[in-house]
């Protein structure tokens, strides 16, 4: 499985990057049909500052698609979120 990141201007932490990398693989190993998962951190300028951190995750199944989104005040807990969202879908 390939994991691909897009982030905004470099801000996200190798913690965070570590975090996701981790949890994908593991979600890799339960649901062995994953072949590559995009991530994508992003701020909405839009929302005001407590909840315009966004984290997309999609996972190409064969076969499908798994899209998870979540909206929090910092990108760790969107990511947290979103990866909670991809487990109840699997």
């Amino acid at each position: 499985m390939t994991i691909e990141f897009e982030t905004p201007y470099g801000k996200i932490s190798e913690k965070l990057v570590g975090f996701l990398r981790t949890e994908l693989i593991g979600l890799s190993h339960t649901f062995k049909n994953i072949t590559k998962a995009e991530v994508k951190l992003k701020e909405d300028e839009n929302i005001i500052p407590s909840e315009n951190k966004i984290c997309k995750i999609k996972l190409n199944v064969v076969g499908d698609n798994l899209i998870a989104y979540a909206r929090a005040e910092n990108f760790a807990k969107a990511a947290r979120d979103a990866i909670k969202d991809l487990n109840r879908k699997i």
